[in-house]
């Protein structure tokens, strides 16, 4: 029988070892390599023949939600087990509308984590009931509507862009080629939109939409 070949990507390297103590006894898989964030992931995957990726979403450089976009964009023969401590609904419909084939909480055992590997490389989805949970009380939340239907402009895009990437106001409007009143402008629309209460709720949804990684 021909071993399910898998990569893991995650940036604690405690847990990276824990997982891949966790799966190596088993006889039909395969931990070929592993990487600290997406980019490690992609390079793997550019001349290595893989079967599936478990990454974490939060990582440095190039993050989950950014690392199953392009997996779905450019390895759409590779699936994708989202293995992660977040149970944020919103973090959770992004990465469903984007093709992500199982999302699994780190505190799922042994057990729950070979049922959702098996069943996605037998063409199936796996969720766990907790993710199932969060996942339809996005599809109810008004707020959750409200930001996943938000519509930014291109400049605005741009100055969340910048403000997660913590450039200053006066920064921003350099770079920009505008005023600062413009930049404050922007930033309060955007605000608006997105029903946030302080730039880390920007930068949240930044991180979500894929703008920074």
């Amino acid at each position: 029988m021909e071993k399910i070949r898998i990569v893991i990507a995650d940036d604690h390297k405690m847990f990276l070892d824990g997982l891949c103590s966790l799966l190596e006894d088993e006889e039909n898989l395969e931990i070929v390599d592993t990487a600290k964030n997406g980019n490690g992931v992609l390079q793997i995957l550019s001349n290595t023949k893989i079967d599936l990726v478990i990454t974490d979403i939060s990582m440095p450089e190039m993050n989950g939600i950014a690392l199953n976009n392009e997996i779905k964009k450019k390895h759409t023969q590779v699936k994708t087990l989202v293995l992660s401590m977040h149970k944020q609904s919103d973090l959770i419909a992004k990465l469903i509308k984007n093709g992500a084939n199982g999302y699994l909480l780190k505190n799922a055992d042994k057990k729950e984590l070979l049922q959702a590997i098996n069943s996605i490389m037998r063409g199936e989805n796996y969720f766990s009931p907790e993710v199932k949970e969060a996942y339809m009380q996005s599809m109810f939340s008004p707020k959750a509507t409200r930001k996943a239907e938000a519509k930014l402009s291109r400049r605005e895009k741009e100055v969340i862009t910048l403000i997660a990437q913590e450039m200053t106001t006066n920064e921003i409007a350099e770079k920009l080629f505008i005023s600062q009143h413009t930049v404050e402008t922007h930033r309060k629309n955007i605000l608006r939109k997105l029903d946030a209460r302080n730039t880390a709720g920007l930068v949240k949804y930044a991180i979500q939409q894929g703008l920074v990684q």
